[in-house]
């Protein structure tokens, strides 16, 4: 199996972190018997201080796809010392090793790692929504909401105190999370939910006696307060999740619907027909169908947990989140394939030309951006 420059790069980055594991190790003694003039630029590396910004950049690149790509462009180049590349890579987050003997090998992979025409740069999604409260009342709000704490979310003590017990139960607010924006929201119960961009959120200040229930348009994810006299609702167009006390992301954008689970059980419904799914599993509806699917957490449940992850992922799929996350107006070039896969993550708090970087480094695509209007074309 051929060991890629970008492997040995990354396991480097990790010896430098302390975080090899056994089998990590074992990669890196058979990469210096192969290579033994490499050494001296790990010794060079272990003695610098790195930008960890830069090692979290080297962290995102997908190994085989930038590889791949590398020997489409450079197919004469398949026999490279493997060193050279790995070297160039790794003098390019920093670690001020030049001397390379390959030095055209760093002039490419320079010249890959520059983005396309950035105009302006966008940051990432802010914490921020609209609360919509039933009365009518509109609020920014920017910062993290709970009711468990105080679940008073009217202007004034007096319209509190003209609607009824019941009134305040069966009302419910609405929280509207646009594009670059998330919201993360604590309901009076002790639910935690985590609400991405371009969603909507409909909630009752406080819930009944009987169960617990919500609207959702979009996407969340959802840390359910265990109580097992109150089943929890989620109630989306396609469909509705019951739970007693778990974690779940939904996610009910346009005509379907996913529900992924991480801990606990669920059951989805849509028009009589019921699944159970356990964790690790993911239930997808399509008109009245309900399939349930083995689930990739890391993938479904990224965007909660701060990360882009592009995994085989096509362009239409890295688009839809770019557009959301970052608010853009995006084009695709006539040549540029709708059935062609990409591999890759980097943290969602990343300004779009760190992601732009990353995609086209492991893609033959080019982005050009020009205020909030981004175009993909192929190189």
């Amino acid at each position: 199996m051929i060991i890629t420059a970008i492997r040995i790069a990354k396991l480097l980055v990790k010896k430098y972190r302390n975080e090899l594991t056994d089998q990590d190790r074992m990669e890196l003694e058979r990469w210096y018997s192969a290579h033994p003039t490499n050494k001296p630029f790990e010794d060079t590396l272990m003695s610098n201080d790195v930008d960890q910004k830069e090692l979290a950049w080297l962290d995102s690149i997908d190994s085989e796809a930038a590889w791949k790509k590398a020997e489409k462009r450079h197919p004469r180049r398949k026999k490279i010392i493997y060193w050279g590349t790995a070297a160039a890579i790794l003098a390019i987050t920093s670690f001020g090793y030049l001397a390379l003997k390959e030095r055209s090998t760093l002039e490419t992979m320079q010249q890959d790692v520059i983005a396309s025409v950035i105009e302006e740069d966008i940051n990432p999604a802010l914490l921020g929504a609209k609360i919509i409260l039933a009365n009518g009342e509109q609020k920014q709000v920017a910062e993290k909401l709970s009711l468990s704490e105080s679940s008073n979310l009217f202007t004034t003590e007096s319209q509190s105190q003209n609607l009824s017990a019941r009134s305040v139960v069966t009302m419910l607010n609405t929280l509207v999370v646009p594009m670059a924006n998330h919201f993360q929201l604590t309901l009076s119960d002790g639910t935690s939910i985590w609400v991405n961009a371009n969603s909507e959120l409909k909630f009752p200040t406080k819930f009944s006696e009987s169960e617990r229930k919500v609207y959702l348009k979009g996407e969340a994810y959802f840390e359910v307060a265990k109580d097992a006299k109150k089943p929890f609702y989620v109630v989306t167009e396609n469909g509705t999740v019951k739970v007693l006390g778990t974690h779940f992301n939904v996610s009910a954008y346009g005509n379907t619907s996913k529900t992924t689970l991480s801990e606990g059980l669920v059951e989805v419904s849509k028009s009589g027909n019921r699944e159970i799914i356990k964790p690790g599993e993911k239930a997808e509806i399509r008109g009245d169908e309900i399939q349930v699917k083995k689930a990739n957490l890391q993938k479904d449940l990224a965007w909660k947990n701060n990360e882009f992850y592009f995994n085989k992922d096509n362009i239409v799929d890295i688009a839809t989140q770019l557009k959301m996350w970052y608010d853009l107006d995006v084009s695709l070039g006539s040549d540029v394939s709708l059935t062609e896969t990409y591999s890759g993550e980097i943290k969602r708090d990343s300004k779009l030309s760190e992601v732009i970087n990353m995609l086209e480094f492991v893609s033959d695509l080019k982005f050009a951006l020009n205020k909030n209007k981004l175009l993909i074309t192929k190189k």
